[in-house]
């Protein structure tokens, strides 16, 4: 997905693949094929301000003797006047010809990882971030250019011309300097619901938008509006968004508050499955309201919760790593975890259900049902959210 602002032409025979969410598609570069994306000269401006750059990228092949352009703009190779975000060594690098920031890390092949370069004017600080995080940052003049076609998937700085090779997607360009925790959500936040107006819109970075199936009113909720949930009705997403579930051992956090009303039944707030029929009920309430967070290693393995209340709000935090297992926090309080575990999740993309199973009763733990009742403020991170952060999403 690219920005609208950012329409260009494909120059080769560049194909596409699957976007890094499931939604869309991603474009796949061929670096023997000298494929990229290129932009009018003008149409990008960043001389002489503050920008930031980002995308979601995934190399295939990279050799450390060469390099591979992921977005580039050159005018003329004089120093401050030809910019380039590449990857060098295989790793993160972000200039303006002959002034570069260099990344520390080694970016990982065939695996989606975000990427930013930002430059901010006031401070002339320059910076590369990877998945999230600042991986290098120096202090250079600004970049001068002020003409130049944008490419995307090549950098001409060099007679080499750096061409990708792999997958790009979500190229985002905005004329400042993003702060550490924007990038970070930018990076790490995969969905995010409020429900306010009873929309099922993702309000994240991703336009990652839900489906409902049945009636899901819209009623008061903890912040603003939240849907109302009863006779069997759930949210759903018609594609599998969230890839890095279905990685053994990725860490991720769920995150919602909960306002049960219905009788003592045993009801599924969150509910993980794959395509291929794989499913486990993550977070339920047990038929005396106790709440259960649960997860897979090769067999089911859980941590059980406080009993919830009736027609109060209820905020639940649930996240995973193989260091800390399943933390459950609630009210933005760690309740009880599983201690350390490597998850076993088919290597599928996964898809959530949100208060109910859809029928499928058949997983691990064996249980399920229709919830019923309020929820509000629906959050997934690929990343585990540490007390902190959870205790800011249970006290908005």
């Amino acid at each position: 997905m690219y920005d609208s602002c950012l329409d260009g032409t494909v120059n080769g025979t560049a194909t596409y693949t699957t976007s890094f969410t499931g939604y869309g598609a991603a474009i796949s570069f061929n670096q023997s094929s000298y494929q990229y994306v290129s932009i009018a000269s003008g149409v990008l401006p960043l001389n002489c301000r503050s920008f930031t750059i980002e995308a979601w990228i995934y190399p295939i092949s990279l050799l450390t003797s060469s390099d591979y352009g992921i977005i580039g703009q050159c005018q003329a190779l004089t120093n401050f006047e030809c910019f380039h975000f590449i990857i060098r060594g295989n790793k993160l690098y972000c200039g303006f010809f002959g002034s570069d920031v260099a990344g520390g890390t080694s970016v990982k092949m065939n695996e989606w990882c975000h990427v930013a370069c930002v430059y901010d004017f006031a401070t002339q600080a320059q910076q590369v971030w990877l998945n999230g995080y600042v991986d290098g940052s120096h202090i250079c003049s600004p970049y001068n250019g002020s003409q130049g076609q944008t490419t995307i998937g090549a950098s001409f700085h060099s007679s080499t011309h750096a061409i990708f090779n792999g997958y790009i997607d979500n190229v985002r360009y905005e004329a400042r300097a993003k702060n550490s925790t924007e990038i970070l959500n930018d990076a790490s936040l995969s969905v995010y619901h409020s429900f306010d107006g009873g929309s099922l819109n993702d309000s994240g970075p991703n336009d990652i938008n839900g489906t409902v199936s049945g009636s899901l009113p819209i009623t008061s909720g903890r912040v603003n509006q939240a849907l109302q949930f009863a006779s069997g009705s759930y949210m759903y997403y018609q594609y599998p968004p969230f890839y890095f579930i279905g990685i053994d051992g990725y860490p991720f956090t769920k995150a919602l508050w909960v306002k049960p009303n219905g009788t003592n039944t045993t009801q599924t707030l969150v509910f993980l499955k794959t395509t291929s029929g794989w499913c486990v009920h993550t977070l339920v309430m047990t038929s005396n309201r106790q709440l259960a967070a649960n997860f897979w290693t090769g067999s089911s393995i859980s941590t059980n919760g406080s009993i919830i209340s009736l027609n109060t709000w209820t905020h639940i935090g649930y996240t995973y790593s193989t260091s800390n297992g399943i933390r459950l926090y609630i009210n933005g309080v760690q309740y009880s975890t599983t201690g350390p575990f490597m998850s076993n999740t088919h290597s599928m993309p996964m898809s959530i259900i949100l208060g109910g199973d859809a029928g499928h009763t058949v997983c691990s733990p064996g249980y399920g049902g229709a919830f019923t009742g309020a929820i509000d403020e629906f959050y997934v991170y690929r990343r585990e959210l540490n007390a902190t952060e959870i205790w800011a999403l249970a006290n908005p």
